[in-house]
């Protein structure tokens, strides 16, 4: 049916190394993303509106906006990283689900 598998060299370990390494760090990237998202469209806004914070505040959302961009920009390429680690594990594995 299947092939049985076979040792792992150290390139392939090397592979795998890589694709765990760039997955978590991609990982907390897309979660700060979210939070900054998150607090510069929703939670400021809503704060000003309700009046539990000043008008000047306000002023925060454009710098976390710009930061949460440069998120995007390197999430983009932590993906683009992850993708070609996974391509390079799937030599060893060839199957992900049993």
């Amino acid at each position: 049916m299947f092939e049985d598998p076979k040792a792992l060299t150290s390139v392939e370990w090397n592979n795998i190394h890589l694709f765990l390494q760039w997955f978590w760090i991609y990982s907390p990237i897309v979660v700060t993303f979210g939070v900054t998202m998150l607090t510069a469209h929703a939670f400021i806004p809503s704060l000003i509106h309700t009046g539990q914070l000043p008008e000047s505040a306000n002023r925060l959302r454009a710098p976390l906006t710009g930061f949460a961009a440069m998120l995007v920009i390197a999430g983009v390429i932590l993906l683009i990283l992850v993708v070609n680690s996974a391509l390079d594990v799937r030599q060893v594995y060839n199957r992900f689900l049993i």
